[in-house]
């Protein structure tokens, strides 16, 4: 079986960085925040009738770090999703983990945006056996049409709409009494209001993990993307030492797997549309 030794070398280091981080004095994160999420899903009704595989169940638990400064951010992100597909040939287990280093920078009239990281099945983790798409990241870099202006055009590659492909992109912020607004087309529209206790958010999500069999000999990759549009609203506590909580309510559009089946070849499902909720703890 082919795998990368480099991965197993970094990837320990990186787990390393984002414990280091989150343990960091108080007054160190003074500028910084820290947040925990659980999201669930309505479970997907799969569109064949498999006994094993009746319904698609779907669960997303989350931490991560970030911190903010004068030019940009730099974050670290953790997130494990069990998605209960059981067909196929070989069957995955369905346990998809990822680690990602998230980072963005402003400079006079240039935006950079980036993430890199590893996605991968559980299974791949726990015996270190790891292919080559078990790297994977996202990149985009914007230009303002001048300065001040709140319009900047630009272009960036990911997964979000299948395999890696580059997008030419259109990103407008604008504050105003209304709220913040944002919008990065083709892939996001984002409002807050005015005191930050409500926030709407459409958007489109996309990512590969890697993806072993269970006698780890089959190579493989899941790709996992969806439009989804979530109402979320902010709950401030009193005390300091308190996290704040925002709880959201949203669905899960057009959600979309794609994966290799050694007997039907190359799979691409639609498991269909969801609600959601999420509860996350801010610090």
């Amino acid at each position: 079986m082919q795998t990368i030794s480099g991965v197993t070398s970094w990837l320990f280091p990186l787990a390393a960085v984002l414990v280091a981080a989150l343990s960091m004095p108080r007054v160190v994160q003074a500028s910084g925040d820290f947040y925990l999420l659980y999201r669930h899903w309505q479970p997907y009704d799969w569109p064949e009738y498999v006994p094993s595989a009746s319904e698609v169940s779907r669960s997303q638990r989350g931490l991560g770090w970030s911190r903010h400064g004068a030019m940009g951010a730099i974050g670290a992100d953790y997130d494990y999703q069990p998605l209960r597909i059981r067909t196929g040939e070989p069957a995955h287990n369905g346990h998809l983990h990822r680690l990602v280093f998230t980072g963005h920078w402003q400079h006079r009239l240039y935006r950079l945006e980036t993430r890199a990281g590893v996605a991968g099945t559980s299974n791949m983790f726990k015996h270190q056996t790891f292919h080559s798409d078990v790297v994977n990241g996202r990149v985009a870099m914007f230009r303002a049409l001048g300065e001040g202006s709140p319009l900047s055009l630009g272009v960036g590659g990911d997964h979000r709409f299948g395999s890696f492909q580059w997008l030419p992109r259109a990103r407008w912020e604008h504050a105003h009494e209304s709220g913040r607004w944002l919008i990065d087309l083709p892939i996001m529209l984002w409002w807050q209001s005015y005191a930050g206790r409500w926030e709407l958010l459409l958007k489109r999500t996309g990512d590969r993990w890697a993806t072993l069999d269970q006698d780890q000999e089959v190579e493989g990759a899941l790709y996992l993307r969806e439009w989804r549009a979530e109402l979320t609203y902010r709950i401030r506590s009193a005390e300091e030492q308190s996290p704040e909580m925002v709880v959201g309510l949203g669905a899960s559009v057009d959600t979309r797997v794609r994966y290799r089946d050694l007997e039907a070849g190359t799979v691409d499902r639609r498991l269909g549309d969801a609600l959601l909720g999420t509860i996350r703890l801010n610090w």
